[in-house]
């Protein structure tokens, strides 16, 4: 009976184990998270390994969440993101939370990696001019460059998501665009502006 009883309790023990083993990642979006940037880059990754992501919209600032994999835990901590290693308990409570009506969240399944372009200029304007530009190699998601000539060849349909490049409204070119550069800028603009013209009149003659 002893040994019935003991067999009984290690079994209990064992389940109670795996039912909170680590089923999942969290990756806080809050206060706790030390690169947010860092972290949108490390969701891009994930779904580039045809793997899903949960974003957690408006739980602790818009996490992400997604299966446990020993490759994605390496990565987090390659990337320098922290992370949260959660228990199918944990991810049943934050669900759970999330779905309460009473509250202003969601979860939205990301599924692929979208196709990245950023509508920029190649000559003329550096990478540290460009905001989106910085931003997206800074946390490691991959787009191309593509300006008014790969628009006019069709090539926009290649892509899922374009962002538009950071324009300077204050007409001042960027700080470093000041004074010994800007001219060179404005030069590098109206030649661009007439090659853009030229094209066009080709494509018009056809």
């Amino acid at each position: 009976m002893k040994h019935i009883i003991k067999y009984l309790l290690a079994s209990s023990f064992l389940l109670l184990a795996f039912s909170s083993k680590a089923a999942s990642i969290l990756i806080p979006m809050d206060e706790l998270q030390k690169d947010h940037l860092k972290s949108y880059g490390l969701a891009f990754w994930v779904l580039k390994q045809d793997a899903e992501v949960d974003w957690l919209l408006n739980y602790r600032g818009g996490s992400f969440m997604m299966l446990y994999n020993k490759k994605t835990e390496d990565e987090c901590k390659i990337r320098g993101v922290s992370y949260e290693v959660i228990s199918d308990a944990k991810v049943a409570e934050i669900t759970a939370q999330i779905n309460d009506p009473s509250v202003n969240m969601d979860l939205i399944k990301l599924q692929k990696a979208p196709r990245m372009a950023v509508y920029s200029p190649g000559v003329g304007v550096k990478p540290q001019d460009d905001a989106v530009i910085l931003v997206l190699k800074y946390a490691e998601i991959p787009f191309d460059l593509i300006y008014d000539e790969e628009i006019l060849k069709g090539d926009l349909n290649k892509y899922d998501w374009l962002h538009l490049h950071h324009e300077d409204f204050t007409g001042q070119y960027s700080k470093e665009g000041r004074g010994r550069n800007s001219d060179k800028f404005l030069q590098t603009k109206a030649i661009q502006k007439r090659l853009l013209k030229n094209i066009i009149l080709l494509k018009c003659q056809k």
